[in-house]
């Protein structure tokens, strides 16, 4: 597994699991992020949040949590 901080704008992952606590989970838990979905990575630049696709919404995710959430590329 890889973490989503380091994955490529254009990419398909599939989230895996998380590194934090029942508050950093609670949060992506009502984004949609969730264990086994498909995320597809829309924007990702070196200063801004990175944009995904989750379930036909786009979210936004700061650097520091996408560097806390495991994916597996699809």
């Amino acid at each position: 597994m890889e973490i989503l901080l380091n994955q490529k704008e254009g990419q398909l992952v599939e989230i895996m699991e998380f590194e934090g606590g029942s508050n950093f989970v609670s949060k992506l838990y009502k984004l949609g992020i969730k264990e086994g979905v498909k995320v597809f990575i829309k924007q990702k630049c070196r200063i801004c949040p990175i944009l995904l696709e989750v379930n036909g919404s786009t979210v936004a995710v700061g650097r520091g949590m996408a560097g806390k959430i495991l994916v597996r590329k699809i």
